[in-house]
């Protein structure tokens, strides 16, 4: 195990501050029942395009639902029938150019989900390493691994927020899930029919 993936032996994850005990009347919670559509339209979409990250990702919450019941953890209990997104972590970034980077909060062999929503003119999704540039319009999810390639998103007008949905693998391991590898064009076979 490399040092970046090392976490301290009593590690548990915890729910965002903002999602705490006794503020199921605030925004942040009115935004995640709001978003149950949407979170499971890229649960299911990951279904299809990386089943075993899937799988792991249902598993994960599953482990983590039952060790918040006996650490009796209220807060990480209570938000955990709400959220209903394989993914376990989301940033946010507002009218946010971002310059050419890597992810460091994903794992390399894992796909992120990035959604765009606003009001603005057309907008780059650009892979520089394959000189690849994608539409980056209201409504667009794009799926890749943002920790192994660097990508970028330039500046626009209008208003604009990229909802970045990935995974912790530190989450995982703290509840004994196993780390799934990159998705393989086997992964699909059984899904391809061909009529002849």
């Amino acid at each position: 195990m490399s040092m970046k993936h090392r976490q301290p032996p009593d590690f548990h994850p915890e729910v965002s501050k903002l999602l705490k005990l006794g503020e199921e009347s605030n925004s942040a919670w009115q935004w995640v029942n709001q978003m149950s559509e949407v979170h499971a339209l890229l649960s299911r979409t990951l279904a299809v395009i990386h089943l075993q990250m899937y799988s792991a990702g249902w598993e994960a919450l599953i482990q983590l639902d039952m060790k918040a019941k006996q650490q009796e953890d209220a807060d990480m209990s209570s938000i955990l029938p709400s959220w209903n997104a394989i993914y376990n972590s989301v940033s946010i970034m507002v009218n946010h150019t971002t310059p050419y980077h890597t992810d460091i909060n994903g794992w390399e062999q894992w796909l992120d989900m990035l959604l765009m929503v606003g009001d603005y003119p057309p907008l780059d999704f650009i892979i520089p390493t394959f000189k690849l540039h994608f539409c980056y319009n209201p409504g667009t999810i794009i799926a890749l691994s943002g920790s192994a390639l660097e990508h970028g998103v330039g500046y626009t007008m209008g208003n604009h927020t990229c909802l970045a949905y990935y995974m912790q693998h530190n989450v995982h391991r703290s509840v004994g899930i196993k780390l799934c590898h990159l998705p393989n064009i086997s992964d699909l076979q059984p899904m391809v029919i061909v009529d002849c």
